[in-house]
């Protein structure tokens, strides 16, 4: 079944109208047309089985026949991923990555340690991380296409703490408390029936200052170890946003 995503406001009623990209690309590539089914996404976490009509000049219509909750969500859980930046193109693939397993944004923030620093043309970097995101998240079958943020400094990330339920550092001179333990200390405590919003923070290749850790864990991040090898930065997102998804899912971490 192939999958578009769509803003709202083309839906209107039982109908749903495409334009652009995705309308020659429904015409010209696929050669879809009258009474061939795909499938779309408002973005908001709801799809549309439709029936396509005959396609016009710019656009081409469709008849919804069928709307359902889209089964690539976790709406028990909202994860943001502070990704410290890396270096070359890693960005791109761990925002890839990321979307795949299920995350709601991703924030680069530089930090003292970061080799990499964006400077000039922030615009066109963060253009193409979203595009990153949008062709992930069609791939996966997401309900959403999360958002790719501006890059922060880290300070600005940790004045975002009391804005998750919990906010993980991924740091690798942790030694004692593991994902797990931590994870299982939280569930003790969390009393919201409210989806959780998490955030992960993840440094650059060359870790993180002790100043900086010690700046994370005054403010109130949790600091945990992924085990006794030392990840890659763009290996420890992935480990992090995998054991919280089998955590929520009810397994152990």
């Amino acid at each position: 079944m192939h999958r578009f995503f769509v803003k709202p406001e083309q839906l209107l009623e039982s109908m749903v109208t495409i334009s652009g990209e995705d309308f020659k690309h429904i015409t010209k590539v696929l050669r879809l047309g009258k009474g061939d089914l795909i499938e779309v996404c408002d973005g908001q976490g709801t799809d549309y089985l439709v029936s396509l009509n005959t396609p016009g000049d710019q656009t081409i219509s469709g008849s919804i026949t069928r709307q359902y909750r889209s089964q690539g969500e976790t709406p028990e859980m909202r994860i943001t991923l502070f990704q410290g930046l890396p270096k070359g193109t890693k960005m791109e693939v761990i925002i890839q990555k990321a979307v795949e397993l299920g995350v709601y944004q991703v924030v680069p923030f530089t930090s003292l340690r970061a080799v990499s620093q964006i400077k000039d043309k922030q615009d066109k970097k963060l253009e193409r991380w979203q595009r990153i995101a949008y062709e992930a998240a069609k791939q996966s079958k997401r309900g959403i296409i999360p958002k790719i943020l501006l890059p922060q400094t880290l300070k600005e990330v940790l004045n975002q703490v009391d804005h998750y339920d919990l906010m993980i550092l991924a740091y690798e001179d942790e030694n004692r408390l593991t994902l797990k333990a931590a994870l299982e200390a939280f569930q003790k405590i969390s009393k919201t029936d409210k989806p959780l919003s998490i955030a992960v923070i993840v440094g650059p290749e060359g870790g993180f200052d002790l100043q900086e850790a010690a700046a994370c864990q005054a403010a109130g991040v949790i600091s945990v170890t992924l085990g006794r090898r030392i990840l890659r930065t763009e290996t420890a997102g992935m480990v992090v946003l995998s054991q919280l998804n089998y955590w929520m899912e009810g397994g152990s971490s």
